[in-house]
């Protein structure tokens, strides 16, 4: 079960656009391995400094549609006489970037451009040349090259899990202090308040209980092996999945939506926990399921195609993390010959589909500006 969902995100950032928290929390959940997230407190912590660095995850790239008035107050060591700010907002953005970051030795902005290439990107609105070169080297990223990468979620998400191990800002998060926290996260204590309401909150969203182990009865302390293809048991859904997972959602939950599937849908989820069941097999590992039945209710709720398979239970998102990346596991269905209508390599997870057409369509999503878009092909 992830841990950063959509739903918790909204919960965390009510103003966040639906298609944003969809994009944003696979991301970020697959990072937490990562910085080493891996108790409710350092979890709370840092979704929390996030959530106030990026305003509220609105957006992976820096707002500059600045007033004349605010740009004068903002940057007043660079922008000195309301006139000046008038011009260059008249100018655009890319000049308003090229004055107030460009020229700058402390931001490593020592070329003609470098204040616009290098503006504000990713949820710690990474800013100048010399950030860029240091998180490049973080995550193995041309970020020099191409800056506008940090757009796309999971290498934003991957920026600011590796900024947070490296700074060891976990030492702080586990004393609970958010004072520490925020300095090493802001270098001083700006919007402390704010950073302690979404405190606050991120605890109640990511609480202890969430990360309880469970509880089992052991019958046999030393059971036999299991074999390697098991046969369902009586009345099971599937041999790997159960109906639960395939309709389970914390948004239908948080929304109070019935995700009830009606009868007809149930028999075409019963058809695509079959071939799930084949791409189980295949990558010889558990699967986690993200998403699977989508009431239609539940699929405007959270922003989703009007002609989503979702909602007629043909669709999946899911990962499996022991077998590899979401490209790895495309590639291997792909590869194995695998019967599907759509497989998409959605950044952090994988989207197949069973529609009756069965195109074997195969597209890679691209983030950016809140925006997904498609391409043939891996």
């Amino acid at each position: 079960m992830a841990t950063i969902t959509p739903e918790r995100l909204t919960a965390l950032s009510p103003k966040i656009l639906p298609q944003r928290a969809q994009d944003y929390a696979p991301a970020l959940d697959a990072v937490l391995a990562m910085a080493d997230l891996d108790t409710p407190l350092r979890i709370a912590h840092f979704m929390a400094q996030l959530a106030y660095e990026s305003a509220g995850f609105r957006a992976l790239v820096e707002n500059l549609n600045y007033k004349a008035e605010t740009l004068l107050k903002v940057f007043p060591n660079r922008v000195k006489t309301l006139e000046q700010a008038q011009a260059l907002v008249a100018q655009g953005k890319e000049a308003i970037a090229n004055a107030v970051y460009g020229n700058r030795a402390d931001l490593g902005n020592t070329n003609p451009g470098d204040g616009y290439k290098y503006i504000g990107r990713g949820f710690l609105m990474i800013t100048g040349r010399a950030n860029y070169t240091r998180y490049a080297t973080m995550i193995g990223q041309p970020l020099v090259d191409k800056p506008e990468l940090l757009e796309q979620p999971l290498f934003a998400a991957q920026a600011a899990a590796a900024f947070w191990k490296t700074t060891n800002i976990n030492a702080k998060a586990d004393a609970d202090d958010i004072n520490g926290v925020t300095k090493l996260v802001n270098g001083g204590l700006n919007g402390l308040d704010g950073r302690k309401a979404l405190l606050s909150e991120a605890k109640s969203l990511w609480p202890s209980s969430l990360f309880a182990p469970e509880v089992t009865q052991v019958v046999n302390p030393t059971p036999p092996p299991l074999p390697s293809s098991p046969s369902a048991p009586a009345g099971a859904f599937s041999r790997y999945f159960t109906l639960e997972e395939l309709t389970a959602s914390d948004t239908a939950v948080r929304l109070h939506i019935d995700n009830t599937p009606p009868a007809d849908v149930v028999n075409a989820l019963r058809d695509t926990a079959a071939k799930m069941d084949q791409v189980r097999d295949l990558l010889k590992g558990p699967i986690q399921v993200l998403s699977g039945y989508r009431s239609p209710k539940l699929n405007t709720a959270i922003g989703g195609s009007p002609h989503s398979a979702h909602m007629n239970g043909r669709a999946v998102d899911f990962v499996c993390r022991g077998f590899g990346t979401p490209l790895q596991i495309c590639q291997k269905i792909v590869s194995a010959g695998v019967k599907f209508d759509q497989l998409i390599q959605e950044g952090t997870w994988v989207h197949i589909s069973f529609d009756p057409q069965m195109r074997n369509q195969v597209l890679t999503a691209s983030f950016g500006n809140g925006k997904t878009t498609y391409r043939s092909g891996l």
